[in-house]
């Protein structure tokens, strides 16, 4: 499998592996994207082409967000910087799988920019944060503003994981912080993104979804609840909804096998009972 990585425009990382003549499959990265400690690698196109293999016969673009956002900049403003991407590669129309925050942008990627968007699928995002994601934001962006990047990254491993991990990796993050500098490429964006988050709110647009859209989540999210992802699911005239039984935030690294099997089987047209958890 070729693996292709670096920087477009200088300012936005990217990853691309697959079938380079396939049907384009075009990946949102969560708020962590913000957090990244250095620039694309080819260890990281390498764990990500794994993570995705389910795509591995298709053209799989891993984009993040451009670097050095403007103050203010909202979750919508990030869909028309990808929208251009798509354009300007002439890969639309795409498939899509938004993770987390990248779920919040796919919603107005699909809604503003229809014709580029083929199927969606919004992976532990919804409409809007949950009372508790909105305070784990704030307390995020407070330490990201203070500059107490190991914290700020456990707190995330915190609230995404389940079970076991969700005590043992914010304990070894924090030990690794005080040999370890976690301060991400470009400081300023890590705030800009969790407000970005916290001013989501795309209840006003979901009836412009026109493409099928799945909305796949963990029923233990404590970021996006449950009542959230079914409000998601109810405002798309062609949506679907897959809860994950037991599984928290972090369902796209927690359990990638049987999420990405769901979702090219989604993407591939099957919307049958028995496809989902």
């Amino acid at each position: 499998m070729d693996l292709d990585y670096g920087m477009l425009d200088g300012r936005r990382p990217y990853y691309r592996f697959g079938d380079a003549d396939a049907d384009p499959v075009f990946v949102l990265p969560g708020l962590s994207d913000a957090f990244q400690r250095t620039a694309p690698s080819r260890g990281t196109a390498m764990v990500l082409s794994g993570l995705f293999r389910e795509f591995s016969d298709r053209d799989v673009w891993v984009v993040g967000r451009s670097q050095h956002l403007p103050v203010g900049t909202s979750t919508r403003d990030m869909a028309a910087g990808y929208a251009t991407v798509i354009d300007e590669h002439d890969l639309w129309p795409v498939d899509v799988i938004g993770v987390s925050m990248g779920g919040l942008v796919a919603q107005y990627l699909a809604a503003d920019y229809g014709d580029y968007v083929d199927s969606v699928a919004l992976v532990s995002a919804a409409t809007r944060l949950g009372g508790h994601g909105e305070n784990a934001l704030r307390r995020w962006r407070n330490l990201a503003g203070k500059g107490k990047w190991a914290e700020a990254v456990a707190e995330m491993e915190r609230e995404a994981a389940t079970g076991y991990e969700q005590k043992l990796a914010p304990t070894f993050l924090g030990l690794a912080g005080r040999f370890v500098d976690f301060r991400p490429v470009v400081p300023a964006d890590a705030v800009v993104s969790c407000t970005a988050c916290l001013e989501h709110d795309s209840r006003d647009v979901l009836d412009g979804i026109d493409a099928p859209t799945l909305v796949a989540a963990g029923d233990a999210d404590r970021l996006f609840p449950v009542p959230r992802l079914r409000e998601t699911k109810a405002g798309i005239d062609d949506g679907t909804l897959a809860l994950f039984k037991g599984v928290g935030h972090d369902l796209a690294v927690s359990e990638p096998r049987e999420l990405n099997g769901i979702v090219r089987r989604f993407f591939d047209g099957f919307r049958g009972d028995g496809l989902y958890p």
